[in-house]
Protein backbone atom coordinates (compact mmCIF):
# COMPACT_ATOMS: atom_id res chain seq x y z
CA UNK A 1 0.00 0.00 0.00
CA UNK A 2 1.50 3.33 -1.06
CA UNK A 3 1.77 6.11 1.50
CA UNK A 4 0.95 9.71 0.61
CA UNK A 5 1.52 12.74 2.82
CA UNK A 6 -0.71 15.73 2.02
CA UNK A 7 -0.20 19.12 3.63
CA UNK A 8 -3.04 21.60 4.07
CA UNK A 9 -5.60 18.81 4.31
CA UNK A 10 -8.29 20.70 6.19
CA UNK A 11 -10.20 22.12 3.20
CA UNK A 12 -10.32 22.71 -0.55
CA UNK A 13 -7.95 20.72 -2.73
CA UNK A 14 -6.30 19.03 0.25
CA UNK A 15 -9.50 17.62 1.74
CA UNK A 16 -10.69 16.46 -1.70
CA UNK A 17 -7.42 14.58 -2.15
CA UNK A 18 -7.72 12.91 1.25
CA UNK A 19 -11.13 11.52 0.25
CA UNK A 20 -10.07 10.46 -3.25
CA UNK A 21 -6.84 8.72 -2.25
CA UNK A 22 -8.32 6.83 0.71
CA UNK A 23 -11.19 5.67 -1.54
CA UNK A 24 -8.59 4.29 -3.95
CA UNK A 25 -6.84 2.32 -1.20
CA UNK A 26 -3.81 4.51 -0.55
CA UNK A 27 -2.64 5.16 2.98
CA UNK A 28 -3.00 8.92 3.48
CA UNK A 29 -1.22 11.01 6.07
CA UNK A 30 -3.49 14.04 6.24
CA UNK A 31 -1.58 16.89 7.83
CA UNK A 32 -2.95 20.17 9.13
CA UNK A 33 -2.50 22.73 11.87
CA UNK A 34 -4.11 22.08 15.28
CA UNK A 35 -4.95 18.56 14.16
CA UNK A 36 -6.16 17.27 17.53
CA UNK A 37 -8.84 19.95 17.79
CA UNK A 38 -9.93 19.57 14.15
CA UNK A 39 -10.20 15.80 13.69
CA UNK A 40 -13.92 16.09 12.98
CA UNK A 41 -13.01 17.49 9.55
CA UNK A 42 -12.32 13.90 8.47
CA UNK A 43 -15.49 12.31 9.88
CA UNK A 44 -16.80 11.84 6.34
CA UNK A 45 -13.79 9.74 5.27
CA UNK A 46 -15.23 6.27 4.71
CA UNK A 47 -12.21 4.08 5.42
CA UNK A 48 -10.38 5.57 8.38
CA UNK A 49 -8.06 2.56 8.54
CA UNK A 50 -6.28 4.16 5.61
CA UNK A 51 -6.03 7.56 7.29
CA UNK A 52 -3.46 9.02 9.66
CA UNK A 53 -4.03 12.56 10.95
CA UNK A 54 -0.80 14.42 11.59
CA UNK A 55 -0.33 17.79 13.24
CA UNK A 56 1.83 19.84 10.88
CA UNK A 57 2.21 23.58 10.58
CA UNK A 58 4.59 23.88 7.62
CA UNK A 59 5.98 27.14 9.03
CA UNK A 60 7.16 25.30 12.17
CA UNK A 61 10.61 23.70 12.12
CA UNK A 62 9.61 21.46 15.04
CA UNK A 63 6.52 20.21 13.21
CA UNK A 64 8.57 19.46 10.09
CA UNK A 65 11.07 17.50 12.19
CA UNK A 66 8.24 15.57 13.85
CA UNK A 67 6.76 14.72 10.44
CA UNK A 68 10.09 13.26 9.32
CA UNK A 69 10.32 11.31 12.60
CA UNK A 70 6.81 9.93 12.04
CA UNK A 71 7.79 8.65 8.58
CA UNK A 72 10.93 7.04 10.00
CA UNK A 73 9.14 5.36 12.90
CA UNK A 74 5.78 4.43 11.39
CA UNK A 75 6.76 3.77 7.79
CA UNK A 76 10.33 2.43 7.95
CA UNK A 77 11.64 5.75 6.67
CA UNK A 78 9.78 5.35 3.36
CA UNK A 79 7.33 7.73 1.68
CA UNK A 80 5.87 7.24 -1.79
CA UNK A 81 4.33 10.64 -2.46
CA UNK A 82 4.60 14.10 -0.90
CA UNK A 83 1.92 16.60 -1.92
CA UNK A 84 2.80 20.15 -0.87
CA UNK A 85 -0.65 21.70 -0.83
CA UNK A 86 -0.56 24.01 2.22
CA UNK A 87 -0.77 27.67 1.34
CA UNK A 88 -2.91 30.77 1.26
CA UNK A 89 -3.24 34.01 -0.68
CA UNK A 90 -2.03 37.37 0.61
CA UNK A 91 -3.41 40.21 -1.47
CA UNK A 92 -2.95 43.96 -1.44
CA UNK A 93 -0.68 46.60 -2.88
CA UNK A 94 2.90 46.31 -1.70
CA UNK A 95 2.52 49.62 0.14
CA UNK A 96 -0.44 48.24 2.06
CA UNK A 97 1.02 44.96 3.32
CA UNK A 98 3.28 44.73 6.34
CA UNK A 99 6.74 43.19 6.45
CA UNK A 100 5.38 40.51 8.80
CA UNK A 101 2.68 39.60 6.27
CA UNK A 102 5.17 39.37 3.41
CA UNK A 103 7.50 37.14 5.40
CA UNK A 104 4.67 34.87 6.56
CA UNK A 105 3.40 34.48 2.99
CA UNK A 106 6.81 33.27 1.89
CA UNK A 107 7.20 31.16 5.04
CA UNK A 108 4.06 29.14 4.32
CA UNK A 109 3.88 29.07 0.53
CA UNK A 110 7.57 28.63 -0.19
CA UNK A 111 9.79 27.86 2.79
CA UNK A 112 7.28 25.40 4.23
CA UNK A 113 7.24 23.34 1.03
CA UNK A 114 11.00 23.63 0.54
CA UNK A 115 11.98 22.61 4.07
CA UNK A 116 9.42 19.81 4.37
CA UNK A 117 10.57 18.39 1.04
CA UNK A 118 14.18 18.65 2.20
CA UNK A 119 13.38 16.76 5.40
CA UNK A 120 11.50 13.98 3.58
CA UNK A 121 13.80 13.48 0.59
CA UNK A 122 15.67 10.55 2.19
CA UNK A 123 12.31 8.75 2.54
CA UNK A 124 11.30 9.64 -1.02
CA UNK A 125 14.64 8.51 -2.47
CA UNK A 126 14.15 5.08 -0.89
CA UNK A 127 10.92 4.55 -2.82
CA UNK A 128 11.86 6.55 -5.93
CA UNK A 129 8.79 8.52 -5.02
CA UNK A 130 7.03 11.65 -6.23
CA UNK A 131 6.82 15.27 -5.10
CA UNK A 132 3.76 17.19 -6.27
CA UNK A 133 3.71 20.90 -5.51
CA UNK A 134 0.34 22.62 -5.69
CA UNK A 135 1.36 25.96 -7.14
CA UNK A 136 -0.91 28.38 -9.02
CA UNK A 137 -1.41 29.85 -12.46
CA UNK A 138 -0.15 32.98 -10.70
CA UNK A 139 3.22 31.29 -10.62
CA UNK A 140 3.23 32.09 -14.36
CA UNK A 141 2.05 35.71 -14.26
CA UNK A 142 1.18 38.37 -11.71
CA UNK A 143 -1.48 41.04 -11.39
CA UNK A 144 -2.05 44.25 -9.45
CA UNK A 145 -2.44 43.58 -5.72
CA UNK A 146 -1.17 40.04 -6.19
CA UNK A 147 2.57 40.67 -6.31
CA UNK A 148 3.47 39.07 -2.98
CA UNK A 149 1.30 35.98 -3.51
CA UNK A 150 2.69 35.57 -7.03
CA UNK A 151 6.23 35.97 -5.72
CA UNK A 152 5.67 33.04 -3.36
CA UNK A 153 4.35 30.89 -6.22
CA UNK A 154 7.11 31.97 -8.63
CA UNK A 155 9.55 30.83 -5.94
CA UNK A 156 7.77 27.48 -5.65
CA UNK A 157 7.91 27.11 -9.43
CA UNK A 158 11.67 27.72 -9.40
CA UNK A 159 12.11 25.17 -6.64
CA UNK A 160 10.02 22.62 -8.53
CA UNK A 161 11.94 23.07 -11.77
CA UNK A 162 15.35 22.80 -10.13
CA UNK A 163 14.31 19.73 -8.12
CA UNK A 164 12.90 18.10 -11.25
CA UNK A 165 16.44 17.87 -12.64
CA UNK A 166 18.24 17.55 -9.31
CA UNK A 167 16.29 14.46 -8.26
CA UNK A 168 15.96 12.79 -11.64
CA UNK A 169 19.16 10.72 -11.20
CA UNK A 170 17.63 9.24 -8.02
CA UNK A 171 14.35 8.30 -9.68
CA UNK A 172 12.36 10.88 -7.69
CA UNK A 173 9.86 12.75 -9.88
CA UNK A 174 8.69 16.32 -9.33
CA UNK A 175 5.64 18.06 -10.79
CA UNK A 176 4.09 21.49 -10.19
CA UNK A 177 0.31 21.71 -10.58
CA UNK A 178 -0.88 25.20 -11.54
CA UNK A 179 -4.59 25.69 -10.76
CA UNK A 180 -6.57 28.65 -12.01
CA UNK A 181 -9.86 29.81 -10.47
CA UNK A 182 -11.79 26.99 -8.78
CA UNK A 183 -14.83 26.85 -6.52
CA UNK A 184 -13.02 26.46 -3.21
CA UNK A 185 -12.82 28.43 0.03
CA UNK A 186 -9.82 30.35 -1.34
CA UNK A 187 -11.62 33.71 -1.58
CA UNK A 188 -12.92 33.53 1.99
CA UNK A 189 -9.44 32.57 3.18
CA UNK A 190 -7.71 35.43 1.35
CA UNK A 191 -5.64 37.62 3.65
CA UNK A 192 -5.54 41.32 2.85
CA UNK A 193 -2.77 43.77 3.57
CA UNK A 194 -3.03 45.57 6.89
CA UNK A 195 -3.92 48.84 5.13
CA UNK A 196 -5.64 47.46 2.01
CA UNK A 197 -9.22 48.18 2.98
CA UNK A 198 -8.61 51.52 4.62
CA UNK A 199 -10.37 54.30 2.70
CA UNK A 200 -7.15 56.31 2.93
CA UNK A 201 -5.24 53.72 0.88
CA UNK A 202 -4.27 55.03 -2.58
CA UNK A 203 -5.26 51.56 -3.86
CA UNK A 204 -8.72 51.27 -2.28
CA UNK A 205 -10.57 51.36 -5.64
CA UNK A 206 -8.28 48.63 -7.02
CA UNK A 207 -8.92 46.55 -3.91
CA UNK A 208 -12.69 46.83 -4.28
CA UNK A 209 -12.42 45.96 -7.97
CA UNK A 210 -10.33 42.86 -7.33
CA UNK A 211 -12.67 41.66 -4.59
CA UNK A 212 -15.67 41.92 -6.92
CA UNK A 213 -13.84 40.20 -9.76
CA UNK A 214 -12.49 37.25 -7.77
CA UNK A 215 -15.84 36.57 -6.12
CA UNK A 216 -17.59 36.64 -9.51
CA UNK A 217 -15.04 34.29 -11.08
CA UNK A 218 -15.08 31.68 -8.33
CA UNK A 219 -18.86 31.78 -7.80
CA UNK A 220 -19.83 31.35 -11.44
CA UNK A 221 -21.85 28.14 -12.00
CA UNK A 222 -19.36 27.22 -14.74
CA UNK A 223 -16.32 27.79 -12.53
CA UNK A 224 -14.22 24.64 -12.22
CA UNK A 225 -15.00 22.59 -9.11
CA UNK A 226 -12.34 21.91 -6.48
CA UNK A 227 -12.41 18.17 -7.24
CA UNK A 228 -10.79 18.91 -10.62
CA UNK A 229 -7.36 19.40 -9.03
CA UNK A 230 -7.72 16.26 -6.94
CA UNK A 231 -8.51 14.22 -10.05
CA UNK A 232 -5.46 15.64 -11.80
CA UNK A 233 -3.22 14.81 -8.83
CA UNK A 234 -4.61 11.28 -8.60
CA UNK A 235 -3.79 10.84 -12.27
CA UNK A 236 -0.24 12.09 -11.70
CA UNK A 237 0.35 9.69 -8.82
CA UNK A 238 -0.84 6.79 -10.97
CA UNK A 239 1.25 7.81 -13.98
CA UNK A 240 4.50 6.01 -14.59
CA UNK A 241 6.15 9.30 -15.54
CA UNK A 242 4.89 12.73 -14.48
CA UNK A 243 5.30 15.88 -16.59
CA UNK A 244 7.23 18.78 -15.08
CA UNK A 245 4.13 20.94 -14.74
CA UNK A 246 0.38 20.70 -15.32
CA UNK A 247 -2.17 23.48 -15.79
CA UNK A 248 -5.51 22.93 -14.02
CA UNK A 249 -8.69 24.71 -15.04
CA UNK A 250 -9.89 26.40 -18.23
CA UNK A 251 -8.45 29.82 -17.37
CA UNK A 252 -5.09 28.30 -16.47
CA UNK A 253 -4.94 26.35 -19.73
CA UNK A 254 -5.90 29.49 -21.68
CA UNK A 255 -3.09 31.40 -19.96
CA UNK A 256 -0.58 28.71 -20.86
CA UNK A 257 -1.66 28.78 -24.51
CA UNK A 258 -1.47 32.59 -24.65
CA UNK A 259 2.02 32.63 -23.13
CA UNK A 260 3.21 29.96 -25.54
CA UNK A 261 1.88 31.38 -28.79
CA UNK A 262 1.45 35.14 -28.42
CA UNK A 263 4.32 37.62 -28.86
CA UNK A 264 5.34 38.90 -25.43
CA UNK A 265 4.39 42.52 -26.15
CA UNK A 266 0.91 41.51 -27.32
CA UNK A 267 0.44 39.16 -24.37
CA UNK A 268 1.23 41.94 -21.88
CA UNK A 269 -0.97 44.44 -23.74
CA UNK A 270 -3.89 42.02 -23.42
CA UNK A 271 -3.16 41.64 -19.70
CA UNK A 272 -3.02 45.40 -19.26
CA UNK A 273 -6.38 45.88 -20.98
CA UNK A 274 -7.98 43.16 -18.89
CA UNK A 275 -6.61 44.72 -15.71
CA UNK A 276 -8.08 48.08 -16.73
CA UNK A 277 -11.52 46.46 -16.90
CA UNK A 278 -11.11 45.01 -13.40
CA UNK A 279 -9.29 47.83 -11.65
CA UNK A 280 -10.19 50.90 -13.69
CA UNK A 281 -8.18 53.18 -15.98
CA UNK A 282 -5.71 54.06 -13.21
CA UNK A 283 -3.86 50.73 -13.66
Amino acid sequence: MKTILITGSSSGFGLEMVHDFTELGYHVIASLRSAEERKAIFDSVNDKSKLTILNLDVSSKDDIRHAAEHINQAHNGELDVLINNAGYGLYGALEDVSEEQIRHQMEVNFFGAALLTQALLPALRKTKGKVINISSVMGRFSLPLGSVYSASKFALEGLSEGLYYELKPFGVQVCAVQPGAHRTGFVKAMIWGDKSQEESSPYINQTKGLLRNVEEMTNKPKATGSNNVSKIVVGLVRKKKMPRRVLAGKDAVATGIAQKFLPEALYHEILHRSYEKVFGSEV
